[in-house]
């Protein structure tokens, strides 16, 4: 399947033909409802309460989300009551004496990550593939499970694979035995699975939640001969961001649910395509904890220009970095909350 089934879902989404004018028209709309919904209900917003904006390029304007302050004070995020928090996933912060970040979803939220994954794995697998999940799945609401609901919409089979990682000889023998097609999962694991086991007949592999490097690939591809595809997503990008297609030329961004930028990593200053600078974005769906302007400590680009596929949403380059958190500059946290331990 090609990106023209992520552009027919996102024009679904945005109520309009999917142009780059509806669709920016669509984003400034949804920055506008955010920064509202934010300004109201989030202590940490609460100084941008009452900004409105008259086009796209005045979001530069606006001050930066760090990982320290959303560590340092993640209920001051909170935009809704904490009864309707479906999920609440926590995430280890390096370097912080096992303290964490706390990201809150609804079940609206878990849904639009199901939604993507349901039509961004159209993108990587076919339906008469058994998918096999390297990712928790267990948990309602973890990415294994969202996983496994999206692929399910179009009757894909997803089988948890998680629990056999410690083991890749137990792992080969169950992919074996359950006839896998299709792999998602960490790249180190996959790699070491590939090196372990090249007698398994993996044609498909989606890469996600970790950097991707050219050597993982080749290795992939020399002991399996799969096609690997890439996904770049944070959890606090509600999981989901961007995903490859088959034209291998950077992953489609989730353009009704995240507004992306390139800023330089030390001034601040958004960047044009094609120039390499650290990942910014703004969510523009979510309820329980909307993200303005959200520094994520990773470089990349937007790739200029159009992708093979035909696809009119922008792409995002592989991440070349993903150690620049550590450089970023300390905040002041903003909100009362304490930090929070695992």
């Amino acid at each position: 399947m090609n990106a023209a089934t992520m552009d027919a879902w996102i024009s679904s989404k945005i109520g309009a033909p999917l142009t780059r004018a509806s669709l920016e028209e669509y984003q400034l709309r949804k920055i506008n409802e955010t920064l509202a919904l934010a300004g109201e209900r989030s202590a940490y917003y609460a100084p941008l309460r009452g900004q409105r904006l008259a086009s796209l390029s005045e979001l530069a304007a606006l001050p930066f989300t760090t990982p320290q302050e959303l560590f340092a004070a993640p209920y001051s995020f909170l935009c809704v009551s904490p009864r309707e928090v479906e999920r609440i996933v926590t995430v280890p912060t390096s370097g912080s004496s096992g303290s964490a970040k706390r990201v809150f979803f609804t079940a609206e939220d878990l849904e639009l990550c199901a939604d993507f994954f349901h039509y961004g794995m159209r993108l990587v697998v076919r339906e008469t593939d058994r998918v096999g999940m390297l990712f928790p799945a267990k948990t309602p609401g973890s990415v294994g499970d969202l996983l496994r609901e999206g692929l399910s919409r179009d009757g894909i089979i997803a089988l948890p694979l998680y629990e056999y990682s410690r083991d890749l000889a137990a792992l080969a023998a169950e992919i074996e035995r359950e006839n896998i097609t299709a792999l998602v999962g960490f790249p180190a694991l996959i790699e070491a699975l590939a090196l372990s086991a090249p007698q398994l007949g993996v044609e498909r592999v989606l890469l996600s939640a970790d950097y991707v490097s050219r050597g993982c690939v080749e290795t992939i591809n020399t002991a399996w001969g799969a096609e690997c595809f890439e996904h770049y997503g944070l959890t606090e990008s509600g999981l989901g961001f961007a995903v490859s297609c088959a034209a291998h030329a950077g992953c489609h961004i989730r353009e009704a649910d995240i507004y992306a930028e390139i800023i330089d990593p030390d001034t601040g200053k958004n960047l044009p395509d094609g120039e390499w600078g650290e990942v910014v974005f703004t969510t523009l769906t979510r309820r329980a904890m909307p993200l303005i302007r959200y520094r994520t400590g990773d470089i990349s680009r937007i790739i200029p220009g159009s992708c093979p596929c035909s696809s009119l949403l922008r792409r995002l380059d592989s991440p070349r970095d993903r150690g620049l958190r550590k450089k970023l500059p300390p905040v002041t946290p903003q909100g009362t909350d304490a930090p929070h331990g695992l």
